[in-house]
């Protein structure tokens, strides 16, 4: 399956790929309605594209009481906004934290913009990537410390 895979070492923190997603979803760009959120490590000079990875199974598909997340044919999650009743069991199921909920109590959930996505298009850096790759299982946090160790930076 082709996936959004994130090289760290290329993000330079720019977050122009929050308000592509927020613009091509919503018409509007703001962080707040972007599906991708980037993890900061400001004392490092790190950041991290954060969205969801598609696992499989899903554990927000399936924490979903309505089943207003469903997975589409082709294994990318979807939200079905008119069956969705705000209620946050989803982002309680996320292991990754990739979930949050918009102004209007819905939750904003990576759908790969159907299988082309802009924040991919767009990175100015190449840090996003949409590739054939396994299951990404990578964590802000497991990233830093990686990149802080190789890099010889000691806290």
């Amino acid at each position: 399956m082709k996936r959004l895979v994130v090289d760290a070492e290329k993000c330079s923190g720019c977050r122009l790929c929050e308000m592509v997603c927020s613009f091509h979803h919503d018409g509007r760009f703001s962080p707040s309605l972007s599906r991708v959120t980037v993890v900061k490590d400001d004392r490092h000079g790190m950041d991290y594209p954060l969205f969801c990875r598609q696992c499989d199974p899903c554990p927000s598909v399936e924490a979903c009481p309505t089943g207003a997340l469903k997975k589409t044919g082709g294994g990318i999650v979807a939200l079905v906004e008119e069956d969705c009743i705000g209620c946050g069991a989803c982002l309680d199921a996320c292991t990754f934290d990739a979930i949050k909920m918009s102004m209007f109590s819905k939750p904003l959930i990576c759908d790969l913009c159907g299988g082309s996505p802009v924040c991919a298009e767009r990175c100015p850096t190449e840090a996003l990537r949409f590739v054939e790759h396994g299951v990404v299982l990578d964590r802000p946090e497991d990233v830093f410390l990686k990149l802080r160790t190789r890099w010889g930076i000691i806290d």
